[in-house]
């Protein structure tokens, strides 16, 4: 029977009545909802001890929740005290930061009940006020739960964004417009709404009802949501209206408990609503109910009883059960971790910790720790012009993935094909297999790599082979691929997918990511993209060339390093041996002959390639063993096959390897005739030329898959793909030779391929390049006009062609070069060409007419280097020459003149190459080399466009007519001990950039191309420089020496540098001033009461220079009125006094000279200073009196700031009225005089004592403005009678106890923190708490996220083993009384 809902006679009343209800409808369907997504913010937020009471977790005063300020008078805290919980504090720190608006309802909740009661947890996200005492979300009212669900942030994951969007609390947002009809409803003045207004409210109510992420599939909210269409619509149940219009009388009793205003007419008219729903159910609206209405009371009550308990058992279960859940999901986590690491574990035991002894026998594996021998890795370092430099050898783990004591998250292994990359990842993924499950095998002799215990920090290690990675692009689906699909069946892969990605979120793992160079990825790196970065840390191998993508930035490579190969020779030499000889065998003695083959046969260098190395020593191995089989057969057929191996040839190396896997497949020899061999290395060969058909097409295979344009398929490639270059017996041919190896795949008709190793691949390639040179302008020209970085991936392939056919491998330079000319990475391509020209001369190869345009001579290549520049004098584009100890001469020859002898006295010898091979030019091609010295000839150099000459310890001679045919130079720089007499630059007319060191002279008026000129560094003596004829000047540096025509630079130049050396601004010539105001764009006159500065300057540079603080000042003054970041660095200058005022102001010690030497550094930026001082003078505070600094900086260069002139110091800060917020690291305490404008300040001291910290707040205590302190300092050392005691922590407390019982005081923190022992001093990490005497709620030390708080910290000395972090606010007396009267 349907309910008459047409109580009231008035329309709007009742539509109003009809809105009480239908309010009352959503919040039963909402209850079971908000009910069950609590129970996963319990779950978020974590479990709490339940032994604190909220009052422990509070500090008192804690504003809105503390009564009274002072903890004594809390009302809130009454006899319980806050202390400090961590289990208890991150569940409190959780559910702040579930909060959306991070204001917690602490005084609602019940702390001791977290653990056992959501509602509790939920209960922080109510308002305020009156509800203490609700005991459950089905005893809130709606405002109750819809705030519940506007404040905490998890349930933005369980309703649909559009019913939170814009956000709380805009009042456009869906659920804030809901909140806000419940408020409208209850408060309403006159209890009337209007149709419309209904039907906006059934709407919006229903709308959430039935949101489509939750709500929709929640039984109740689907029950509540019929119900609300039937009152809509007139057809609610009398029996379903009469329990919902109890339930309103019940909310407005529950309102007027909580203290909430119902309006009267609400009051009222809901009164009347009952009275008359009451009168019409007596009348007999429903006879059966009135008949049966005493024995469904007493049922009713009897019921109520039993429903109480049940709940009260059910929540008791639920509480229970979902503990029991918690447990047994934590349990079933800890399993499947320690599962997935005995899985993996077992998995690398079966693959990566076992390697092939050589590619010559790739099914003969042995143990890595059989055959592992140190690896010889360097460190290398990144300089700030992007060049990569070795730095120092490492043999550790934690030189890998440390700088300093931080860890580093992107390592990078890079070094030469074959030279031991895959061995180490191998070595590091076999040591965590050893330090994770402990192997009866295992071995601790280890003298490099040794510190596995550092591998405990890695819960897991991913190892991914980027090799077999093809087409895929993110770390994850290669894990997924390569690890999960081998180690768990098919209906447990997803759930182990699932598992690591938990992981990844939880602790830390590597990844070790083997052969970058061999992935053909569309990304520069594989992509971590959607992983948190915290907890990972990559280690990466490539080849060097992949690293020189500009895609790698070198902000991404936190740690570079490169291996060499193998440390000591005879140990892995001896190690292979064990493995390849029986034991009777005399290891010993058998290092010993081979090592006397290697100096015999010139191969000691390939030491650098333990893969080359194990290639030659299988070799000799089996050539032994042969020898010995035939002399016991007396046979006399079987050569000696190592004979072949001469010289220093990769071609030669390779071809043997060639020759044993050939041998594996065929067994029948033949020998090439006179000069019928198709390349110099196969001559000796007798296993070669009965296979030459196959290799031909298998040569064929391998090029056309390395200039393939679809990349992925360059190394890895279908049997389908190669079915298209070979026929079956090529095919198989190569599989037993061993060339190729196949694999398997998912499916049995799904097989991939690949060469035994890259370098193979690029062997064959070069051979069939040279067995088809066309190809180089009919193929590879096109191939790299189309991919125009491609051309280093194929520098190994060019090394093998300078070995095989110079003639062709002379084309390939033309065009790589062609490609490298404004590469950033030119180094890569020199370090190319200078291989290719030494396997060429190895092969004896000619003629060499290679191809390089810029060159960089060092101490390392100039031997050959020199042949290479003999070759392209006439296409060269840059010469740097930096060599060590070592004589140049630089000349210009002409056709009919022979160049002028070096004669230096005293010159270093810088032997020539003995043996150039058949290619080596004369001496006058461009160079000459004798043992005096080395000259470069660049008459023929007409495309030169940068000149660079460093030398150290050496001398450099420029003949004065050396440059003169340079038409085309930019840049030019002669430095150190480089010596020119009468340069002339006037011929250089694109010149943008010259640096002259001090021991060249120009020619006057010499430097005329201005309009060009960007960057000028003169160290030298030059009379007549003309600033106005600048157009384009960036930077300028000059010496005093230097002497500028009375015209300013124009105004609308770009410098943004300047760099003064050796002058002085207090000369009664006043050259200085006159050059600073023309640099600046100013006449010179108008000069002498201000300091010009030109408006785009970003770099002032002060060198050994001599000025005033008033000139100083007046910088300062000018350089705080721009808008943008200036440097402005002083170095070695006097800085003189010439205030009188602050002389005659000074007493005693405190007097300075008349001139002090100061070393600073200072930044400056829109009315921020800040100062870095090694030393300080009375001049360079003089320098800031006075000036408009709202925010100034002081510390020291290297650690806290020594101050030496304390008066003069203090009068600066008094005398800044703008400043208002002051930072200062001092060494010790010092008292200072602080401006009145000041707010805030933030002291850091090496160490202060008790008594200095009580004078320092006694100071800030007497301020009459409002100050907000921060104060770090580390706690005083006490020396007496010879005998050194640190000043225990618990003695500064009373002193914050001090604090507190001031009024206008209020300490935020007052935190110790103590030294860890065996850590590094400048590490963040070097600090752990020892307690919080007042907690502000920030855990963190503020470390790491100030620059400042960073320098200090480094710095503080390792005999502190205390330090004291404190916050405190000081109320002015008019903002106390503020306070005190909004308290009342």
């Amino acid at each position: 029977m349907a309910a008459n809902t047409s109580i009231f006679t008035d329309k709007q009343t009742n539509n109003w009545f009809k809105a009480c209800i239908a309010l009352n409808l959503t919040k039963d369907g909402l209850t079971d909802f908000v009910v069950t997504e609590l129970l996963n913010v319990q779950t978020i937020v974590g479990r709490s001890c339940g032994q604190c009471f909220i009052q422990n977790l509070i500090p008192c005063p804690t504003r809105d929740v503390c009564k009274q300020r002072k903890r004594t008078n809390c009302s809130f805290h009454n006899s319980l005290q806050y202390k400090s919980c961590q289990t208890c504090d991150k569940v409190k720190q959780n559910i702040t930061s579930l909060h959306r608006f991070n204001g917690p309802s602490w005084a609602n909740t019940k702390a001791e009940r977290w653990a056992t009661d959501p509602w509790e947890i939920g209960k922080c996200y109510l308002p305020r006020d009156g509800y203490i005492s609700v005991s459950s979300v089905q005893a809130s009212d709606f405002n109750g739960v819809i705030s519940i669900m506007l404040n905490c942030t998890h349930f933005q994951n369980c309703v649909s964004p559009a019913c939170l969007s814009p956000p709380p609390p805009d009042k456009q947002c869906p659920l804030e417009k809901v909140r806000q009809i419940g408020r409208d409803v209850r408060h309403t003045a006159n209890c009337k709404v209007t149709d419309a207004d209904l039907q906006y409210c059934f709407l919006t109510l229903s709308t959430l009802l039935a949101d489509p992420v939750c709500l929709v599939h929640d039984p109740s909210a689907t029950e509540a949501h019929r119900k609300l269409s039937e009152l809509q619509n007139d057809r609610l149940s009398l029996d379903d209206f009469c329990k919902l219009l109890i339930e309103a009388n019940q909310t407005l009793t529950q309102a007027k408990e909580t203290g909430e205003r119902f309006s009267k007419e609400a009051e009222r008219t809901l009164k009347e609503g009952l009275n008359d729903l009451e009168a019409k159910i007596k009348t007999g609206e429903q006879s059966i109910e009135n008949k049966s209405q005493a024995g469904e009371q007493r049922i009713e009550k009897k019921t109520q009883a039993g429903e109480q308990s049940i709940e009260n058992k059910t929540q008791e279960s639920i509480n229970r059960i979902h503990q029991a859940a918690n447990e047994k999901d934590r349990d079933e986590y800890d399993r499947g971790e320690a599962e997935l690491r005995r899985r993996l574990v077992d998995h690398y035991r079966d693959t990566v910790s076992c390697v092939p002894l050589s590619t010559l026998i790739p099914s003969l594996d042995k143990r890595l720790q059989d055959i592992y021998a140190t690896q010889k890795i360097i460190r290398m370092k990144i300089e700030n012009d992007g060049r990569r430099t070795k730095h120092e050898q490492i043999s550790t783990y934690k030189d890998c993935f440390y700088r300093g004591d931080h860890l580093s998250r992107r390592t990078y292994l890079q070094g030469e094909p074959g030279s031991g990359k895959t061995t180490f990842a191998a070595k590091l993924v076999y040591d965590w297999c050893n330090v994770h499950a402990p192997s009866t095998e295992c071995t601790n002799d280890q003298t490099a790599f040794g510190d596995v215990d550092i591998l405990h920090k890695f819960k897991f290690l991913f190892f991914i082979s980027l090799r077999d990675a093809r087409e895929q692009n993110d770390v994850t689906d290669m894990i997924k691929t390569q690890l999960i699909k081998k180690i768990y069946v098919e209906n447990k892969r997803e759930r182990a997918y699932e598992l690591v990605l938990k992981i990844m979120e939880n602790v830390m793992y590597i990844v070790v990511q083997d052969g970058l160079d061999e992935w053909t990825g569309k990304h520069a790196v594989p992509s971590m993209d959607g992983i948190p970065k915290d907890h990972s840390i990559m280690l990466t191998t490539s080849r060097p060339w992949k690293l020189a993508d500009e895609r790698i930035t070198n902000s991404q490579i936190d740690i570079l390093l490169e291996v060499e190969g193998i440390s000591d020779r005879r140990e892995f030499n001896e190690k292979i041996l064990r493995c390849l000889l029986d034991e009777s065998t005399d290891i010993k003695q058998s290092v010993e002959l081979f090592e006397k083959f290697l100096s015999s046969r010139k191969l000691k260098s390939i030491s650098s390639s333990p893969m080359l190395n194990t290639l030659v020593l299988c070799t000799w191995v089996d050539d032994r063993a042969a020898a010995a089989a035939a002399a016991a057969a007396d046979d006399d057929d079987d050569n000696d096959m190592a004979e072949c191996l001469t010289g220093s040839s990769l071609c030669e190396l390779y071809t043997t390897l060639l020759e044993n896997l050939c041998k594996k497949a065929n067994t029948q020899k033949n020998y090439f005739e006179n000069h019928t061999s198709p390349v110099n290395c196969f001559s000796r060969t007798m296993y070669v030329k009965p296979n030459m058909e196959h290799i031909d097409a298998i040569a064929k295979a391998a090029f056309s898959f390395l200039f393939s344009n679809e990349k992925e398929s360059t190394l890895v490639f279908s049997d389908i793909h190669l079915m298209a270059h070979l026929s079956p017996t090529a095919k198989q041919f190569a599989l037993d030779s061993g060339l190729l190896s196949q694999r398997k795949g998912k499916k049995r008709t799904d097989q991939t391929l690949s060469f035994v190793h890259k370098t193979i691949q690029e062997f064959l390639t070069a051979f069939h390049i040279h067995r088809n040179a066309y190809i180089v302008d009919d193929v590879i020209s096109g191939y790299l006009k189309r991919h125009d970085k491609s051309y280093r991936d194929i520098f190994q392939i060019f090394i093998f062609l300078c070995g095989f056919n110079i003639s062709a491998a002379n084309k390939l330079s033309t065009l790589m070069n062609e490609l490298d000319v404004y590469s950033e990475y030119h180094l890569y391509f020199q370090d190319c060409i200078l291989s290719g020209y030494r396997e060429a001369v190895a092969n004896k190869n000619s003629p060499i007419h290679l191809h390089l345009s810029r060159f960089y001579f060092d101490s390392d290549n100039v031997e050959d280097l020199i042949q290479i520049w003999t070759l392209n004098t006439s296409r060269a584009r840059s010469l740097k020459v930096d060599l060590m100890m070592s004589d140049i001469h630089v000349t210009r020859r002409l056709q009919d003149a022979s160049s002028a002898d070096c004669h230096e006295p005293g010159q270093v010898a810088l032997p020539a190459r003995e043996d150039h091979g058949p290619s080596t030019l004369n001496d006058e091609d461009g160079v000459r080399s004798s043992t005096s010295c080395i000259e470069f000839d660049l008459s023929l150099c007409h495309n030169l466009e940068l000149l660079e000459l460093v030398n150290f310890g050496g001398y450099t001679t420029v003949q004065p007519n050396a440059l003169v045919g340079l038409k085309n130079l930019k840049y030019l720089k002669l430095m150190n001990d480089c010596t020119c007499e009468a340069l002339d630059l006037s011929h250089f007319e694109h010149i943008q950039s010259i640096h002259l060191h001090r021991s060249v002279t120009l020619l006057p008026l010499s430097i005329n191309n201005y309009k060009t000129l960007q960057c000028v560094t003169l160290g030298t003596t030059y009379d007549g420089l003309d600033l106005s004829l600048f157009e384009n000047l960036k930077s300028i540096v000059i010496r005093n020496t230097v002497k500028v025509l009375l015209k300013p630079l124009i105004n609308h130049n770009k410098l943004t540098h300047i760099r003064l050396i050796d002058f002085d601004f207090n000369s009664l010539n006043n050259e200085a001033i006159y050059t600073w105001c023309l640099l600046n764009g100013a006449e010179p006159v108008p000069c002498a009461d201000y300091t010009p500065v030109m408006p785009s300057i970003k770099d002032i540079n002060l060198w050994s220079v001599t000025c005033s603080s008033t000139w100083l000042r007046s910088l300062l003054s000018t350089l705080l009125t721009l808008d943008h970041r200036v440097m402005c660095e002083l170095w070695s200058c006097n800085i003189t006094s010439f205030d009188q005022e602050v002389k005659t102001s000074l007493r005693g010690s405190d007097m300075p000279s008349c001139m002090e030497d100061a070393d600073s550094m200072s930044w400056i930026i829109n009315n921020t200073c800040t100062l870095k001082f090694k030393s300080n003078s009375p001049g360079l505070w003089e320098t800031l009196h006075g000036q408009n600094v709202k925010h100034l900086r002081l510390q020291g260069m290297d650690t806290g700031l020594n101050v030496y002139c304390v008066p003069s110091l203090s009068r600066l800060l008094a005398s800044l009225s703008q400043l208002e917020t002051l930072t200062m690291h001092f060494a010790f305490y010092i008292d200072l005089q602080l401006s009145p404008s000041l707010k805030h300040l933030n002291v850091y001291y090496n160490t202060l004592s008790p008594s200095e910290l009580r004078h320092l707040m006694n100071k800030l205590c007497a301020l009459t403005q409002s100050v907000e302190g921060r104060l770090e300092f580390g706690c005083c050392i006490a020396i007496t009678k010879n005998t050194i005691n640190n000043i225990q922590p618990e003695e500064y407390i009373p002193i914050q106890q001090e604090l507190e019982a001031l009024e206008r005081v209020e300490v935020k923190r007052f935190q110790i923190y103590d030294r860890k022992p065996n850590t590094d001093r400048r590490s963040d990490d070097a600090w752990s708490v020892h307690c919080s005497v007042v907690e502000d709620g920030d855990n963190s030390d503020g470390i790491g996220q100030d620059e400042f708080c960073k320098e200090y910290i480094k710095y503080i000395g390792g005999n502190v083993l205390n330090r004291i972090s404190m916050r405190l606010q000081i109320n002015s007396v008019t903002e106390q009384a503020l306070i005190k009267g909004s308290n009342i």
